[in-house]
């Protein structure tokens, strides 16, 4: 439990974070707010979602499902899949570009080309969303087992 509400807790902290940068024309506040997703993403997200699937593991195996003809627990491990390899991987990149283009802007004084450019991409916002929504599916899948 603790794991998971470790994974959430950064999950929500980097998507605040990373809402407000995306949506400030300041560009200090672009460059604060970026830095304070990449901490929460280190410090409280990436390591959550890792240890909400090491601690599910362990679960796993001390509850003697079967993982081939468990159904809900497959699904389960899917989504924590495509959370782990898909979602964070793409919410790090975006957030990283975002990060760079807001710390070149802020150096120069004024907006960039690169900025800009940053700031359209969406990537790290939609997989942020997907992400959260993947959580209750997760939860529902975890405590339901309806197949």
């Amino acid at each position: 439990m603790l794991s998971a509400f470790w994974y959430v807790a950064g999950l929500t902290s980097v998507q605040l974070a990373l809402v407000r940068g995306w949506q400030t024309q300041d560009i200090k506040t672009k460059v604060e707010s970026f830095e304070e997703a990449s901490h929460y993403q280190g410090t409280l997200m990436v390591p959550g979602g890792i240890g909400v699937v090491a601690t599910g593991l362990f679960l796993w195996s001390a509850l003697d499902y079967n993982l081939a003809s468990t159904g809900w627990l497959i699904a389960v491990e899917v989504i924590y899949i495509v959370t782990l390899l898909l979602c964070l991987p793409f919410i790090g990149m975006g957030l990283r570009r975002g990060r760079i283009a807001a710390l070149m802007a802020q150096r120069h004084g004024r907006n960039n080309p690169e900025l800009e450019q940053a700031m359209a991409d969406n990537v790290p916002l939609v997989f942020g969303g997907v992400a959260a929504i993947l959580i209750p599916v997760a939860v529902a899948l975890s405590v339901f087992r309806p197949f």
